[in-house]
């Protein structure tokens, strides 16, 4: 009876032996890693939201940092809706601590969903959500046509005032018949009691075939009343132009573009 016993638990202990060795092999088959790539979210620098046929596409432009450490990590790109809210994660490699301290940028092309998937309503597209570098977009369908929205191009901004209230009057550029304003979504942030204001002006864009015809168009904004302001240099800001006027003695001195962001 003994040596039956003895027999079965030799039988076991090869067995055993025989499982943790053929583990060994399978690791030992794995391709060897010198430095583990750490995944972060890519700095994304623009984004197209367009139509392909029955899908909905976002051309993506990733900026990256350190061009020969760093790279796009399209094989984990991935795509979620929620509701009106639709989630995509674009990582980076780091395959090495050695950054250039140069910039260079990749272009990823995601599908979105299907047409059918998207309501006539609006929508919100958030890359890398709750990171730092966490990237938003609108964009909406109304009677099945895509539309997106982009910051205006400014082509002159004027500070004047009219029956005594003080208005910025700027100069929007349409690039064609696809780009309209949005009115209804223009935002004033900061008072001129802080000498601080800035303005954001968007364009709507319906996807599809456009004319070539370039138009401009006069937005006139209200942002205070001359006599309550106190003698100073203010500062206004639409869409990035940057705009210096001064009051005294109750007399506007309206200012000039004094910076032009690169595009």
């Amino acid at each position: 009876m003994k040596k039956t016993i003895l027999t079965i638990m030799s039988i076991l202990a090869v067995a055993v032996l025989a499982i943790s060795f053929s583990g060994c092999l399978s690791n030992s088959m794995e391709p060897f890693i010198e430095e583990r790539p750490v995944y972060e979210p890519a700095a994304i620098y623009d984004v197209t939201i367009y139509t392909m046929g029955d899908n909905v596409m976002a051309s993506i432009v990733v900026q990256i940092q350190g061009t020969y450490s760093q790279s796009l990590d399209k094989d984990n790109i991935t795509v979620n809706m929620n509701g009106n809210s639709v989630y995509v994660n674009v990582p980076v490699i780091d395959s090495s601590s050695v950054n250039t301290r140069d910039f260079g940028y990749e272009t990823v092309e995601v599908n979105l969903g299907k047409k059918s998937q998207f309501k006539n309503i609006d929508y919100k597209l958030i890359i890398n959500g709750n990171t730092p570098k966490a990237f938003t977009s609108n964009f909406k369908f109304a009677g099945g046509d895509l539309y997106t929205y982009y910051p205006a191009v400014i082509d002159n901004v004027v500070v004047e005032v009219i029956d005594g209230k003080v208005v910025i009057n700027s100069k929007v550029v349409r690039g064609g018949s696809a780009e309209t304003l949005d009115k209804d979504n223009i935002i004033v942030s900061g008072t001129l009691q802080n000498h601080d204001v800035s303005v954001y002006i968007p364009l709507q864009i319906k996807d599809g075939i456009t004319t070539l015809i370039i138009g401009w168009e006069n937005v006139v904004i209200e942002i205070g009343q001359l006599d309550e302001l106190e003698d100073g240099t203010y500062t206004v800001t639409v869409n990035g132009i940057e705009t210096h006027f001064t009051v005294s003695n109750h007399q506007l001195v309206t200012g000039v573009i004094t910076e032009i962001p690169e595009r």
